[in-house]
């Protein structure tokens, strides 16, 4: 069988296996690769001797016409083979992402020195008239492709300099912020939170100011600007911007900081300083800080668009609980004389798992955590409470014993108002019942979820607490004459 024949089939083989084996396999495409590209050169050098030089048949014209144009594939097959070697390195770290500009020129110098090896070997063309001829091309496209070209060099350079690498969450001077996704011959791309793909230039890159959130840690550091009315005194204000911080999930340790950065009359501004575990989380923080101010605080008297947010004080927590937006002014003011003032410690226990409740219990200010003991005998933490937190709900409208255990993790101020209080409001407004039943199995719904993730056990229904608050206010018989 001729030889020929035998090459052009072990060159199919070799494209189609490399079909066949999904990129992601590195090491084993490169395997195969290597095998068949081994075949190919044994079977080259049985039919011309060396690629380097080939020994042709000068009275068969066609045959040497075949001969060299399967030495011009064995020439463009060994470009490729030196470019997968020089990415095995890569590939042997099993890195999944890598910077491209470097792979990209080398691997494109790789194929013109190929060619020029065609030209030069193959079919015997003087190099020095193709060199002197592609400068003059050079000159030409050079002056077509500056800005192109601007970009290829600014890339080389910071390739070497490495201000980032793919993977790192940077910003960019303009508020430009985003994940380092690759990194090519000509732009750099990032991820932003919206998920969209941003390509910078590498020509703009080498001129911006660029601040690298990953180059010491993976974790990143953000801050929230807050304006709070001057009428707050600075010392409050502070430790509820700092403990509204501590107790959301997205936060991690250490601690936020809070610092005063302007005053100006009517208004102090606030910077908080967090810290999350990644770029892509610090949108869920300020969520999370903002929801918490908002149960803490009220929107400033001023009018202006962008106005202060004012902490209320103790004597508004009754018109400010959304518990109690359906009653009446008189109902509110009588509540308000039975508003129960209980400053704690750290490490006090408030409402130990099992124990009833008597009152509902505001936090004015303090961290407070909760854990839960699950049936195995674990004790395990559920979540914190900060200022405008809530709890002692579920005991005293169900009439059942604490779902979870609260203890101060530093000190603090609750607001309680008690159940003897409470109950008799609620039975003179029986259209109270739906909304406490809402609120009640929310709460539920959180230490239910929290329970199914330690062991499956199975959750309440929101049915099942309205007719417990019901059974515990005695309004069963509202039922009866609602339908008589």
């Amino acid at each position: 069988m001729d030889l020929s024949l035998v090459l052009v089939l072990a060159i199919v083989a070799d494209l189609l296996t490399l079909k066949i084996i999904p990129v992601r396999r590195r090491i084993a495409r490169f395997v195969c690769m290597s095998l068949f590209f081994a075949l190919q050169t044994i079977l080259i050098v049985a039919l011309i001797g060396s690629p380097v030089r080939p020994v042709f048949r000068p009275k068969d014209l066609p045959r040497e016409f075949w001969l060299q144009i399967l030495t011009c594939v064995w020439w463009g097959l060994a470009a490729r083979e030196l470019i997968a070697v020089l990415a095995l390195p890569a590939a042997l770290r099993k890195t999944t992402i890598e910077n491209k500009i470097l792979s990209d020129i080398i691997g494109a110098s790789i194929y013109v020195c190929s060619a020029l090896a065609m030209l030069g070997f193959v079919f015997a063309l003087p190099l020095q008239g193709i060199v002197a001829t592609s400068g003059v091309i050079a000159i030409v496209l050079g002056l077509a492709l500056q800005s192109t070209l601007g970009d290829v060099f600014s890339g080389l350079s910071l390739s070497v300099e490495k201000p980032y690498e793919v993977g790192d969450e940077v910003l960019l001077e303009g508020g430009v912020e985003g994940k380092v996704i690759q990194i090519n011959w000509r732009s750099t791309r990032l991820r932003n939170s919206e998920n969209d793909v941003v390509i910078i230039p590498h020509s703009s890159m080498a001129k911006m100011r660029i601040q690298n959130h990953s180059a010491l840690t993976t974790h990143y550091a953000g801050n929230l600007s807050v304006v709070v009315d001057s009428r707050n005194e600075p010392e409050l204000a502070l430790e509820i911007l700092k403990q509204s911080a501590i107790v959301c999930p997205a936060i991690l340790e250490p601690a936020p900081s809070v610092t005063a950065i302007e005053f100006k009359g009517d208004r102090i501004a606030y910077n908080i300083y967090f810290r999350t575990s990644s770029f892509a989380s610090a949108g869920e923080a300020r969520s999370q800080i903002i929801a918490q101010l908002c149960k803490r605080a009220r929107p400033g008297r001023y009018s202006s668009e962008g106005g202060p947010i004012f902490f209320f004080g103790e004597e508004e927590l009754v018109d400010r609980i959304s518990l109690f937006e359906p009653l009446s002014p008189d109902e509110k003011n009588h509540l308000k004389a039975k508003v129960v003032r209980r400053h704690f410690k750290a490490g006090e226990q408030l409402l130990a798992q099992g124990m009833k409740a008597e009152s509902v219990q505001f936090v004015f200010y303090g961290i407070i955590q909760i854990t839960r003991q699950v049936q195995d005998g674990r004790e395990l933490k559920v979540g914190r409470m900060g200022p405008g937190d809530t709890f002692g709900k579920m005991s005293l409208l169900t009439g059942t014993a604490s779902s979870a255990t609260f203890t101060a993790l530093s000190s603090g101020l609750l607001l309680g108002i008690c159940s003897a209080d409470l109950k008799p409001i609620v039975e003179s407004r029986p259209e109270l019942v739906e909304l406490l039943s809402h609120l009640a199995a929310r709460q539920q719904h959180v230490f239910d979820a929290f329970e199914q993730a330690a062991i499956q056990r199975d959750a309440i229904e929101q049915t099942d607490l309205l007719s417990r608050i019901k059974s515990f206010f005695h309004l069963n018989h509202l039922d009866s004459l609602s339908q008589i």
